[in-house]
């Protein structure tokens, strides 16, 4: 192995841009070792390690002024630091991608239950966390504790569909525009509770789903009605609000007339 390369080939043995070698001259952070008859400047071998070093600290964020202050250390207690940091950040970017994951395989799984069929099922749901207040005079959630929902790196409302809740007595009725709360719900806990937030707990539900095309939301009567005629078919006794998620909106070629997606829980049990 010859002793001495070009300032051209140890960009290549690196894959550094010569230009960034030529800066890292300049600025005196590492520099060829001696100068040819030929005025071309060589690094020795003996620099390969140091410049290794140094591809991978820049590699990883550290800034220049940093690492030379690392280089100019007696010991190895700051490359130990950064290195650390480093390491932290890397933990906090593989939970960023897991979270992201999940959030995509929540996305997915409503969208393929919702928008593929219309079909009345009856399945076991997991717990589930909701955000919601009544309909009323002051008709608005606190924007403070969406924002805090919404807030640091689960970022809540992210995963959350928009809902609205119909009460027992009302879906006995036939009252399918009745609504009793409103706000959101997601299969992912909130980061902490507060005024507006309750559980949905795991249970036997009758789920269905609907495409609303009208401003009136006509379609949801048909759709309601299929999931009570199941209801009776099977002897089932509902216990709780019914949920409206809207799931997906699509402008279908029309952004000022979107056609919806909901999907809708009705918590029930045997007689």
């Amino acid at each position: 192995m010859k002793e001495f390369y070009t300032v051209g080939e140890v960009s290549k043995i690196f894959n550094i841009p010569a230009s960034t070698l030529r800066y890292y001259d300049e600025i005196e952070l590492i520099s060829p070792w001696k100068t040819g008859d030929n005025d071309y400047r060589y690094y020795s071998k003996a620099q390969f390690e140091i410049i290794s070093m140094i591809s991978f600290m820049r590699s990883i964020g550290t800034p220049i002024k940093r690492l030379k202050e690392i280089l100019n250390e007696e010991g190895a207690d700051g490359m130990l630091a950064e290195l650390s940091r480093y390491s932290a950040e890397i933990d906090e970017r593989i939970a960023d991608l897991k979270r992201l994951k999940t959030k995509m395989r929540i996305f997915e799984d409503n969208i393929s239950k919702t928008c593929a069929t219309d079909e009345v099922t009856i399945e076991e749901l997991p717990d589930m966390y909701l955000m919601c207040k009544p309909f009323g005079d002051e008709d608005e959630l606190d924007i403070d504790e969406i924002i805090k929902a919404t807030a640091g790196t689960g970022k809540w409302a992210d995963t959350a569909g928009i809902i609205s809740t119909i009460t027992p007595e009302n879906l006995m009725r036939g009252n399918f525009h009745t609504y009793e709360k409103y706000g959101y719900i997601s299969e992912l806990k909130w980061p902490a509770p507060n005024r507006y937030t309750s559980v949905l707990k795991a249970g036997t539900y009758v789920c269905g789903s609907m495409r609303i095309r009208t401003v009136e939301h006509f379609e949801a009567d048909a759709a309601y009605r299929k999931m009570m005629d199941l209801i009776g078919e099977k002897g089932l006794t509902i216990t709780g609000d019914a949920i409206e998620r809207n799931v997906l909106d699509l402008y279908s070629g029309d952004r000022y007339s979107p056609t919806m997606y909901f999907r809708i829980y009705i918590p029930v049990k045997l007689h």
